[in-house]
């Protein structure tokens, strides 16, 4: 391991890309190669369960060494609450896991703060999601009242504890995620199903290596003439705002190309050995992102495409559990409710800079007008023209993704003063649009009833 730390290090520095980015990338490249060695030669469900887990546990000890201890202890921690609590065990666990992963967020602010730099706290987010949903699964298969989706992913007989510790550790999402189920996890062992038969994952492998050198090569390449910072210095607040939009807007678009390229690369390291797969030669089961995310100007949309794997979490074990489904469609109140604490919880999983809650706070009003603007066009026909006109529907995606990109800022930014200078020198023009527009829907509920309801 020492050797190899060396050669990387030496890479980095003639590279310029930071070792810990360097090790990641390495360890993605070996969970794409072994997951094509896993499609093509691994059978049985305890081999597959055996060489799955000890491939990822030796990935996440090279990435995080020591730290390793981290997830093992909470993966010990969550099995015995799910063991000894059964179907009470949701609410704890996820309490518990939310505690957990928050410690390791507050720690890591205060000794690297403003820092990007990898540590444990990375894989800790995206086991949380499989601890929780595994106690929701769990007790699930205690209960009869349950949804269609619910019923689907329970959990009948508790698994053994290799069997979980085989579903948290499994080498296929051990990096950087995407997560996904044990329900999924268990068919792909079982090969049952659509695992059946997988076709060639090659040319889906090759798709998504694709997008991820398009997407880090536009970053590398442009992000110098785009930086983030310039957007808090004096010098932007001078320019007027059409150009001022339209510059953060190209900026924050490279930004994503980061991301996108990141959680592409990722996906890549579990769709070589299949799990993926949903039938019908798709490869479109378990998603990370959807790189035509700037494409959309629904809030919707936006949230649904982006980090794919995390907003399918929150939906079904934050969302869907606070009230049941039926409870939401017959108040509106349990349903903003629900809709507020996940956002809460979404950005508690994020960590605690302060521009995470600024982001969601915002971006979470902005939703509830796009609600309404929504509710506008179906009940009414003032909006017809956003609907059909080219140059309208241009304005409407611009002005959209300008308000949204704004507060996408605010999450880069992280710290209060760079934030406020940044809204300074916007001269708050998207937050008055989005609040003035907010407070109009609020006060005359303008087109928010059907014909049907005001008779």
């Amino acid at each position: 391991m020492d050797l190899f730390d060396t050669k990387v290090i030496e890479l980095s520095s003639k590279t310029g890309i930071p070792d810990d980015q360097l090790k990641i990338f390495i360890s993605l490249i070996l969970c794409t190669l072994f997951g094509f060695l896993f499609k093509l030669s691994i059978r049985g469900r305890q081999t597959r369960l055996i060489a799955g887990s000890v491939f990822g546990v030796l990935i996440t000890y090279y990435i995080y060494r020591s730290q390793i201890i981290n997830v093992l202890f909470q993966t010990v921690v969550v099995y015995i609450m799910v063991k000894v609590l059964g179907k009470k065990s949701p609410w704890p666990v996820f309490v518990e896991s939310m505690i957990f992963v928050a410690a390791h967020h507050i720690y890591r602010q205060y000794t690297d703060y403003g820092g990007w730099k990898m540590d444990v706290t990375t894989i800790l987010m995206m086991d949380t999601p499989k601890w929780t949903a595994f106690a929701f699964c769990v007790s699930d298969g205690l209960k009869t009242q349950l949804s269609k989706e619910q019923e689907i992913r329970k959990i009948v007989k508790l698994p053994s504890f290799f069997e979980y510790f085989s579903f948290i550790f499994f080498f296929a999402g051990c990096v950087l995620g995407p997560c996904y189920d044990y329900f999924d996890f268990d068919q792909f062992i079982n090969e049952d199903k659509e695992y059946k038969n997988i076709p060639s994952t090659i040319k889906e492998t090759l798709r998504l290596l694709k997008n991820t050198l398009i997407c880090m090569g536009i970053f590398l390449f442009a992000e110098k003439y785009f930086p983030l910072h310039f957007v808090t210095t004096d010098e932007f607040g001078t320019y007027n705002v059409l150009y001022q939009t339209l510059w953060f807007n190209i900026m924050v678009a490279i930004q994503r190309t980061k991301y996108f390229g990141g959680w592409q690369l990722a996906e890549m390291s579990i769709a070589s050995c299949g799990i993926t797969y949903q039938g019908n030669g798709q490869f479109q089961k378990i998603k990370a992102v959807d790189v035509d995310w700037d494409l959309t100007y629904n809030m919707k949309d936006k949230v649904e495409k982006w980090n794919i794997s995390i907003q399918t979490w929150l939906r079904r074990y934050v969302y869907t559990r606070i009230y049941t489904e039926e409870e939401m469609k017959k108040s509106a109140a349990k349903q903003n409710f629900a809709y507020q604490m996940t956002y809460v919880v979404s950005s508690l999983w994020h960590g605690f800079y302060i521009g995470y809650y600024f982001s969601f706070f915002q971006w979470a009003i902005m939703n509830n007008v796009n609600k309404a603007i929504f509710r506008v066009s179906c009940n009414t026909n003032y909006l017809k023209i956003f609907e059909t006109n080219p140059l309208a529907k241009f304005v409407r995606w611009y002005v959209a993704n300008t308000i949204f990109n704004v507060f996408g800022i605010t999450f880069l930014l992280l710290s209060v003063d760079p934030i406020l200078k940044f809204y300074s020198n916007i001269k708050y023009v998207p937050h008055i649009l989005l609040y003035v527009t907010y407070a109009f829907f609020l006060i005359t509920n303008f087109g928010q009833k059907s014909k049907k309801q005001k008779e």
